[in-house]
C-alpha cells in the first residue's frame, strides 16, 4: 500500500469530486422559483428536482460501489462524471418538467457513483493517521460546498437564467473529467477477491463486519442531526426571528464553518497522536451535552438568535470531527470491498439526513425551535448509544487486512 503524503492538488481533485452532490443540489436552491415560472409547474414540483437528485444519489452508489471493487475505482469515476456533465447538458436545454426530472435522476446517480469513490481510493492507497488526517481534508474540501453553492447559484442567476445553472454543473463536469484523467491513477490492486463475489454477497460481507456497521451507524446519526438543521434552519431564523434571506445566508455560512473547524481540527489531533476512538467518543459526548442545551434553550428562548447560534457552531465543530474518523473507522477493515463499503456508508449516511429533515420540517409548529432541536437531540442521543454499544469494536485490528467480525 502506498502511504507517500499526497499533494494539495490530489487532494484538492478528490475533495472537488466529493463536493459534487452538495454543489449540484445547494446551486439550484436559488432556481427554484425560475423553474417554476419557466416550465409553469408548481413550486413543489420544481423543488423535486432536489428530491430525485438525491434518489438517485442514494441508488447510484448502491450499484456502482462494488462495481469499482470489480474493474477498478478510475473507469467508474471517469464514468460517473462523464454521464454527471452529459445530464448537466440535458437539464441546460430541458423544455419540460418530466425531462428535467428525468435528467436530474440520472445526474444524481452519476455523482453519486463518482463521488463516493475517494473515500475508498484513500483506503486504498493510505493507512493509519495518514488516511485519517486526508479524511479531514477531504471533509474540509467538500465542506466548503454548502457555503459557496448557494452564492455561487445567486450569482449565476444575477447574469443568466436557470438553464445556466445547470450549464455550471456541466462545466464543473468537463474540469473534473480532464482532472481525473490527467491526475488520477488506478488505486485498485489488479487481484481482489471481490471480484468474484456478488453483489449481495458483498454487502452481506460488508454488514457482518461490526466496526463497519457501528461507524456507519455513528455517521448516519451524526450526520442526520446536522441535516435536520440544515432543513429546518430557515424556518426557524426567517420565519421565528425574522432573519432577511441575506442575513441568514451570512449566519449560514457562520454557522458551517464549524465544520470546516471541526475538520480542520481532526488533523491536528491525529497528528497528536490522539486516537479515533478518543475523538469519536469526546465528540459525539459534547455533541449529545449541546444539544441538550439547544433542546432546552428552545423552551426558555433565552437570547435563541445568539444563544442558539453559537450552539449550532459547537454542534457542527463536533460533526467535522466525527465524520472523518467515522469515515476512517468503517473503511479500514474493508481490504477488499472498500469501493461497496464506501457505498453503502454514503447511501446510509444521506437516507439519514433525509429522514431528519423530513422529520424537523413535519413537526415544526411555526413558533419555535422545538422541532429542529429536538430532532437533533434524538440523532445525538442514538450515535452515543452506537458508540456506547460498540467502541470495543470500534479500536483497530491488529493487521490491516480485511477482518469480517461476528
Amino acid at each position: 500500500m502506498t502511504v507517500t503524503r499526497p499533494g494539495w492538488l490530489y487532494i484538492l481533485l478528490l475533495g472537488s469530486v466529493t463536493a459534487l452532490p452538495p454543489l449540484s443540489i445547494d446551486m439550484g436552491l436559488p432556481a427554484i422559483a425560475q423553474i417554476s415560472q419557466a416550465l409553469g409547474v408548481s413550486l413543489g414540483s420544481a423543488s423535486q428536482t432536489l428530491s430525485i437528485f438525491i434518489l438517485g444519489f442514494v441508488l447510484g452508489p448502491l450499484v456502482f460501489g462494488p462495481l469499482s471493487d470489480r474493474i477498478g475505482r478510475r473507469p467508474i469515476m471517469l464514468g460517473g462524471l462523464i454521464v454527471f456533465t452529459v445530464a448537466g447538458i440535458a437539464c441546460t436545454f430541458a423544455h419540460d418538467i418530466g425531462f428535467l426530472l428525468g435528467a436530474r435522476f440520472l445526474q444524481g446517480c452519476a455523482a453519486g457513483a463518482a463521488a463516493t469513490l475517494p473515500i475508498a481510493i484513500v483506503r486504498d492507497r493510505f493507512e493509519g493517521q495518514e488516511a485519517r488526517k486526508l479524511q479531514s481534508y477531504l471533509a474540509l474540501v467538500n465542506n466548503l460546498a454548502p457555503l459557496l453553492a448557494p452564492l455561487i447559484g445567486s450569482l449565476i442567476l444575477m447574469f443568466g437564467d436557470w438553464r445556466w445553472v445547470y450549464a455550471a454543473l456541466a462545466i464543473c463536469g468537463v474540469w473534473l473529467i480532464l482532472g481525473a484523467q490527467g491526475g488520477f491513477k488506478e488505486t485498485l490492486t489488479s487481484a481482489r477477491p471481490a471480484a468474484s463475489k456478488s453483489l449481495l454477497a458483498s454487502y452481506l460481507e460488508i454488514v457482518k463486519n461490526r466496526r463497519f456497521v457501528f461507524s456507519t451507524l455513528i455517521m448516519a446519526f451524526n450526520f442526520a442531526g446536522m441535516f435536520a438543521y440544515i432543513a429546518a434552519s430557515p424556518l426557524v431564523f426567517m420565519n421565528n426571528l425574522g432573519l432577511s434571506s441575506g442575513g441568514f445566508a451570512v449566519l449560514f455560512a457562520l454557522t458551517a464553518m464549524g465544520t470546516i473547524i471541526g475538520s480542520w481540527l481532526n488533523t491536528r489531533l491525529t497528528h497528536k497522536g490522539i486516537s479515533e476512538v478518543s475523538i469519536l467518543g469526546w465528540a459525539l459526548a459534547s455533541s449529545l451535552v449541546i444539544a441538550i442545551l439547544m433542546t432546552i434553550e428552545s423552551k426558555v428562548e433565552f437570547h435563541t438568535l445568539y444563544v442558539l447560534t453559537s450552539l449550532v457552531v459547537l454542534s457542527n465543530i463536533c460533526t467535522g470531527l466525527v465524520m472523518p474518523n467515522a469515515t476512517h473507522s468503517a473503511l479500514e477493515e474493508l481490504a477488499t470491498t472498500a469501493g461497496s463499503g464506501a457505498a453503502l456508508l454514503r447511501a446510509t449516511q444521506m437516507l439519514g439526513g433525509a429522514g431528519a429533515s423530513l422529520l424537523a420540517s413535519m413537526f415544526y409548529d411555526g413558533k419555535s425551535s422545538f422541532a429542529m432541536t429536538s430532532v437533533m437531540l434524538v440523532c445525538a442521543a442514538l450515535a452515543g448509544l452506537c458508540f456506547l454499544i460498540g467502541h470495543r469494536s470500534l479500536a483497530p485490528a491488529p493487521a490491516s487486512e480485511e477482518v469480517v467480525s461476528h
